[in-house]
């Protein structure tokens, strides 16, 4: 009886730990965060990661933070998006995804609106977004990407 009921306080406990876990349940008026996670550069052209493809060449960043909020709000900063090795910065605009589920589906990927692009200065690569986005429902283990208007990735959280 003893050791039946350890197994069942551990599962117990366990099943508490997995569902509290890298979940994102956006809720209307909440502003908690939830994810607050410095962003990495692309290390190879089209490299696939949760679902988002990589642009066709490798990208740096010297400085960037992503966050969201448990209301959908995600907020970027970044500084030095450039190409890499040559720190050019040819892109005038970009677009900011999130992949949840690791990017299962189509569903599972949010992106910024097209027709309202994020600029990106020159020469310079520095961008700030702070827009809400409609996530899906339930939103595990959320990452943040910086991509080009056409949708391959530059940067994402770490």
């Amino acid at each position: 009886m003893n050791r039946t009921l350890r197994l069942a306080v551990a599962f117990g406990l366990l099943a508490a730990f997995v569902v509290g876990t890298g979940s994102v349940a956006a809720k209307a008026g909440g502003n908690h965060k939830l994810l607050d996670a410095d962003l990495v550069g692309l290390p190879a052209a089209g490299t696939v990661f949760a679902g988002v493809t990589g642009a066709g060449h490798a990208w740096s960043v010297e400085e960037g933070n992503a966050k969201l909020f448990s209301d959908g709000r995600v907020l970027v900063n970044v500084e030095g998006l450039v190409l890499s090795p040559e720190g050019t910065q040819p892109a005038a605009n970009a677009r900011i995804a999130v992949s949840c589920n690791g990017g299962a589906t189509s569903d599972d990927i949010v992106r910024s609106d097209p027709l309202h692009p994020v600029p990106l200065s020159q020469p310079d690569g520095d961008l700030h977004f702070n827009q809400r986005l409609t996530l899906p429902s339930p939103c595990m283990n959320p990452v943040i990407f910086v991509t080009s208007v056409g949708g391959g990735w530059f940067a994402r959280t770490a």
